[in-house]
């Protein structure tokens, strides 16, 4: 812009990935040795200081009395009609609570740049960290990477499944393992046709279904895998009525999460046919309301207190400056039996 006959030359801050790519290391390289959350050998950390000095990086670093004045911890989660992200943020919440951290939520609505304004809210507020919930019909885009790179603040992520080049600390259920456990079970009981009810935010579970009967030998019939874009009971019951449509009914149906399966049971009731003798149903989170449906729902239960424990551990370990390389923990799902198996 030029005014009198001066040019103000406004240029854009210089960031990490500008450092990075100077000196030829990683982004993440750089935010260890800027925030000094890792042992780098000293030449790579001369180097990487030498070339933010030459670039012209700056860190704003918080105030001492925003620092003091806060004692929250950020949470994003996809949604709040999931039972399942509702498990997590409640568990979270009484974690931190009993740390002395009050919680800020907010949800992503499965958008990153929802996740990114989410990040930057938290970021205004001084949360002194955070928890990412992040489901497996997401994208992990880089500009969200870089934004919560570049915040500063000890971030955990909770993803549906191992993700090899996530380079923060990150916590998932094994949930192909929780997938084998319901078809395992359901074989133990004398079941064979065994279908499926998902949607589309539960593509992954779908394919490990399949992938775990191929590994038991077991046909996979076509017409007993359901899919559609209603969520929860709603869902579950529609994808149940096209089942029970068919010519070659299922012995037993593996729900992707807890509130299809309840919907599911409703149809099968609903068309006169008994719950197991019949149809046996077999859901996956654990949600409360499993325990008081049909005498109780059978269901792969997510470990939601120790997962929160987890999570709550390793941020009070970086809040502390405790350094080491980004954690990968994968939690083991529990198969809880009741009688609609």
């Amino acid at each position: 812009m030029s005014r009198g006959g001066t040019t103000l030359n406004r240029e854009r801050m210089v960031r990490m990935e500008d450092i990075a790519r100077e000196v030829g290391v990683s982004v993440s390289t750089v935010s260890r040795v800027l925030n000094e959350t890792a042992s780098i050998s000293e030449t790579t950390c001369a180097r990487v200081r030498a070339a933010a000095s030459r670039l012209g990086y700056v860190k704003i670093p918080l105030s001492q009395t925003s620092m003091e004045r806060c004692d929250t911890a950020g949470i994003i989660i996809p949604d709040l009609i999931s039972n399942y992200y509702m498990g997590i943020l409640n568990s979270l919440t009484e974690r931190f609570r009993e740390k002395g951290l009050g919680t800020l939520f907010a949800t992503s609505r499965f958008d990153p740049d929802e996740a990114i304004s989410a990040v930057h809210r938290m970021m205004r507020r001084n949360v002194r960290c955070k928890v990412i919930v992040i489901d497996d019909c997401e994208v992990i885009s880089r500009r969200l990477i870089e934004v919560v790179r570049n915040s500063g603040i000890p971030t955990v992520f909770i993803t549906a499944a191992y993700i090899p080049e996530m380079d923060f600390d990150c916590l998932h259920m094994d949930e192909e393992r929780g997938c084998s456990m319901a078809v395992e079970h359901l074989i133990h009981r004398g079941y064979t046709r065994i279908g499926c009810i998902c949607e589309p935010l539960t593509l992954n579970r779908r394919d490990l279904f399949y992938k775990v009967m191929k590994r038991f030998n077991m046909p996979v019939y076509p017409e007993l895998v359901s899919f559609g874009q209603e969520r929860a009971e709603r869902g579950g019951y529609l994808r149940m009525k096209e089942l029970l449509s068919g010519r070659r009914l299922p012995d037993a149906v593996v729900a992707c999460y807890d509130q299809m399966a309840i919907g599911a049971l409703h149809a099968i009731q609903e068309a006169g046919l008994r719950i197991p003798q019949d149809i046996a149903v077999i859901g996956f989170d654990g949600i409360p309301a499993s325990e008081f449906v049909y005498g109780g729902l059978t269901t792969i239960s997510c470990p939601y207190d120790d997962m929160a424990g987890i999570t709550v551990r390793i941020l009070l370990r970086r809040m502390d400056g405790l350094t080491g390389q980004p954690q990968q923990v994968a939690v083991k799902p529990l198969l809880v039996v009741r009688a609609t198996t």
